[in-house]
């Protein structure tokens, strides 16, 4: 009992794997369906998946758009500030309490102008002593810590403006515009107005950005001034201390994500720059949502359609398996009732099943047609050959003669033969004749024989006879005329009008004389191109050089 069921299972499993194998060969009809429709929703899905990518570049482009705009206004309202401080400096530069060397006068008006704003004034003189400093009484008479700034507007007699440094406690940074005071053409003085750089942050968290964005604002050596962070929609102080040349990260804090769209601005007046930045998963989110919302569609639309071909596919496949059963009939030579079916393809399927057996007689008749039309040419080609092989064999003085003849004219019935078989044998152009007949013996621009005249298109009977004669021509002049002679030529013209009228004329040949008999040369060229397409030859022996002309009726040349 055992054995039994182990041999049955291979069998079952042998079975089973020849169906799916056979499924896989031939589907049936309702996965031709579900292909179906996969194919035609595939297109709409991709457009729509282009669609979202095209809207999360746009996105993109927009958000980096809009951090370049809030990196220019952060930018201008640091400037404006700045602004602020030269034209308190310069007002104070302009005190007159300077002139008269009254700097207690000086002190007192300078703190009381700058109480409001927070700012300190430090007036210094040429040797870069402190002569006033509001904010340190005592100071007057020391030596300048953060000189630069100083020495650059002593040096360029130009306002200057400084970088973050680390103020007179060592607690803060603080930052300053240092103005000369001039008396004539004199700098006197360098008024310098400080201000701590967390003054700025209040001009930043005014800026009503959108949540999440961040700034952070470096003077022209890479230190940074201040950074903010923002939060619901408001801006709040970075608690970031980092001094020199930070990263964007490092200026923000820890915990911030690394990845930033990112624009910078740098003022034209202080050489700061403005870094506006948003995390890459802001601008994601509306982006994710699309992509969700695709790939839900695209499923729910996927089972929808498998469904509709599961029901519309058993409705087609009933019809169609009765046509098998007519199809079955038919090949038994039974009559074949036609299906009645709602669907009009298969109803006209139908009805072409029940006309086979006619139609199959038909496709014998034009068989057997078919087979007669080629046996028709092939004896035409026979006969010509026949009758080239007698004329060559008269005319022929030696075997080898007769052979070398045969041999041309064949290879010139060859030559016309491939040129007609790459048209299907319906046609073959005039000058494509030409070309190909006379082409070992040069034809064209820069070679002995041209060739002119209007499109005509030969019939396959017209291509090989006008073929044959073109090439005995040319085989005639290059062993006794034009083509014999390095200054010789041969000019090839035709044209059609009532008839088609073909001309070889020889030029600057040697002196022609006229051949005492007619050998198989004269044959073709005359009388078989003549009578062929039931003509006219005129052949003449001029002394200046051979001429020929064939005048033929229209219909015995050209291709219908």
């Amino acid at each position: 009992m055992t054995a039994e069921l182990d041999l049955a299972r291979p069998r079952a499993w042998r079975v089973h794997q020849q169906r799916w194998t056979r499924l896989w060969r031939r589907p049936p009809l309702l996965i031709h369906l579900m292909g179906f429709a996969l194919i035609v929703l595939t297109p709409a899905l991709l457009f729509s998946a282009f669609l979202v990518f095209q809207f999360s570049e746009q996105q993109k482009s927009i958000a980096a758009g809009q951090v370049a705009d809030t990196a220019e206004i952060i930018s201008d309202a640091i400037d404006r500030e700045i602004y602020a401080m030269i034209t308190s400096a310069k007002v104070l530069a302009s005190s007159p309490f300077l002139d008269e060397a009254e700097t207690d006068i000086f002190d007192d008006r300078a703190q009381a102008a700058l109480e409001a704003t927070g700012s300190s004034a430090i007036l210094v003189d040429p040797a870069l002593r402190v002569v006033v400093d509001t904010k340190r009484p005592g100071a007057a008479g020391t030596a300048l810590d953060h000189r630069e700034t100083v020495e650059a507007a002593f040096a360029t007699r130009r306002t200057q403006i400084s970088g973050a440094f680390l103020g007179p406690d060592a607690d803060t940074f603080v930052f300053h515009v240092a103005v000369p005071v001039f008396r004539g053409d004199r700098v006197l003085f360098v008024l310098a107005i400080s201000r701590e750089t967390s003054e700025l942050t209040p001009i930043l968290t005014a800026r009503n950005i959108p949540e999440t964005w961040s700034a952070i604002i470096r003077d022209g050596q890479g230190s940074k001034v201040t950074a903010v962070l923002a939060t619901n929609g408001q801006m709040r102080r970075s608690s970031s201390n980092v001094v020199d040349s930070p990263s964007l990260a490092e200026s923000l804090g820890e915990g911030m994500n690394r990845d930033f769209i990112e624009a910078s601005y740098t003022s034209a007046l202080s050489s700061w720059t403005t870094t506006v930045a948003v995390p890459n998963a802001v601008i994601g989110q509306p982006i994710k949502r699309s992509w969700l919302l695709l790939v839900g569609m695209g499923v729910a639309l996927l089972s929808f359609s498998a469904l509709l071909a599961i029901v519309f596919g058993r409705r087609l496949a009933a019809p169609i398996l009765k046509l098998a059963d007519q199809a079955k009939a038919i090949g038994r030579g039974e009559p074949a009732l036609p299906v009645h079916t709602v669907i009009e393809e298969v109803g006209g399927v139908s009805k072409v099943l029940a006309q086979a057996s006619r139609d199959r007689r038909d496709a014998e008749e034009q068989n057997s047609f078919l087979m007669r039309e080629m046996s028709h040419r092939a004896k035409n080609q026979y006969a010509l050959i026949g009758a080239i092989a007698r004329r060559a064999a008269k005319e022929s003085s030696s075997t080898n003669e007769f052979l070398a003849t045969l041999s041309e004219a064949l290879a010139s019935l060859a030559r016309s033969a491939d040129l007609l078989a790459g048209k299907g044998w319906d046609s073959a152009g005039m000058a494509d004749l030409a070309a190909t007949q006379l082409q070992a013996f040069g034809v064209g621009p820069g070679h002995q024989i041209g060739v002119a005249g209007p499109p005509v298109r030969l019939n396959p009977s017209a291509a090989q006879t006008i073929g044959l004669a073109l090439h005995e021509l040319a085989t005639n002049a290059a062993k006794y005329g034009a083509l014999s002679v390095p200054g010789g030529s041969v000019e090839i013209r035709w044209k059609l009008d009532e008839t088609f009228r073909l001309s070889w004329r020889e030029i600057d040949g040697p002196p022609v004389v006229e051949p005492k008999r007619s050998g198989f040369g004269t044959l073709v060229t005359q009388k078989m191109t003549a009578r062929g397409l039931g003509g006219e030859v005129d052949m003449r022996y001029a002394p200046s050089g051979v001429t020929w002309q064939l005048i033929a009726p229209r219909d015995a040349v050209l291709a219908t």
